[in-house]
C-alpha cells in the first residue's frame, strides 16, 4: 500500500516533464522551420522585383500637342456637281479639310479642326464671325504655329484645266495662297510664309500651285504671323477627290514648317 501511494505521488511530476518536452519540441520544430505539413515555409519565394511604368514613346508629349490650326470661313462651300453652297450644314470644303487633318496626324503633327458654319445665316459675315472663333481658339492654343482658312475658288470663264494639275499620277486641284492687307499688322509675316509654303509646294509637285496673292480685304492675317488662306481647287473647275488628293499634299508640305 505504501509503493503504490508512492507511485501516485510522483506520477504526475513524470506527465508534467513529458508534456513539457513535447511542447518544446513542437516550438522548436515551428521555430526552425521543421513543422510537418508547412510546405508554405519550405518552398522559397521569390524576390519581389519593382517593374517601373514604361517610359512613354519618344515624342509623344509633342503629338498631343495642337500644331496646326483648320478652319473655314466659308465651311458651306461644295464642289460639283452639287450646289455650289450647302443649306443649313457642312460642305464639301469642311470634308477636304478634315482629310488634311488627318493626313497631317498621319505625320505625327497635331492639328486642330473648327467646323463651325461661319456663313450662314449671313454670308457677309462670315470673316467677322471666323475671326472672333479663330481668337478663341489661338488663345486656348498657343502652341498652334500654323492658320489655314481652307476654300474653293469660284471662277468664271475659266478653262476646264485651268484649277486642275497632275501629282503623284493623279489628278489634282491646284491650291492658290491669299492674304489680306486690311488691317493687317502681320501682312509681311504672312506673305512671307504663304510664299515659303507656295515654293515648298512647287518644288515637290510642279504646277500643283498658283502662287501668292494679296487681296484688299480683311483675312485675320493679324492674329498670327503664319496666317493664310488656302483655296484649293475651284467650284466649276475639280472634283471633291481631287481637293481631297491636294489636302494630302499640302499636309506632307507643312510638315517641315512645324517640326
Amino acid at each position: 500500500m505504501a509503493r503504490m501511494g508512492r507511485n501516485e505521488k510522483n506520477g504526475p511530476g513524470l506527465l508534467f516533464i513529458v508534456v513539457t518536452l513535447i511542447v518544446v519540441a513542437v516550438v522548436g520544430a515551428r521555430f526552425f522551420g521543421f513543422m510537418p505539413g508547412d510546405t508554405e515555409e519550405d518552398t522559397p519565394r521569390p524576390p519581389v522585383v519593382k517593374i517601373d511604368d514604361p517610359p512613354p514613346p519618344e515624342g509623344s508629349e509633342e503629338e498631343t500637342v495642337p500644331k496646326v490650326l483648320v478652319f473655314h470661313s466659308h465651311a458651306s462651300e461644295n464642289y460639283k456637281p452639287k450646289d455650289s453652297h450647302e443649306k443649313g450644314g457642312p460642305g464639301d470644303v469642311v470634308q477636304v479639310g478634315a482629310i488634311l487633318v488627318e493626313e497631317l496626324k498621319s505625320l505625327g503633327i497635331q492639328a486642330i479642326h473648327d467646323q463651325s458654319i461661319h456663313d450662314q445665316p449671313r454670308y457677309s459675315e462670315a470673316f467677322l464671325n471666323s475671326e472672333k472663333k479663330v481668337s478663341e481658339i489661338l488663345a486656348a492654343n498657343p502652341t498652334v504655329q500654323v492658320v489655314l482658312d481652307i476654300h474653293r475658288d469660284g471662277l468664271q470663264d475659266k478653262p476646264d484645266d485651268y484649277t486642275k494639275a497632275r501629282a503623284n499620277g493623279m489628278d489634282v486641284a491646284k491650291l492658290l495662297f491669299v492674304v489680306g492687307d486690311k488691317d493687317n499688322d502681320l501682312l509681311e509675316e504672312n506673305i512671307r510664309f504663304a510664299q515659303k509654303v507656295s515654293d515648298a509646294l512647287e518644288d515637290q509637285y510642279p504646277g500643283v500651285t498658283r502662287g501668292v496673292r494679296v487681296f484688299k480685304s480683311d483675312y485675320s492675317g493679324e492674329l498670327h504671323p503664319n496666317s493664310i488662306m488656302v483655296l484649293i481647287g475651284d467650284w466649276r473647275g475639280n472634283t471633291v477627290e481631287e481637293a481631297e488628293a491636294s489636302a494630302r499634299l499640302l499636309a506632307r508640305v507643312l510638315k517641315p514648317f512645324v517640326e
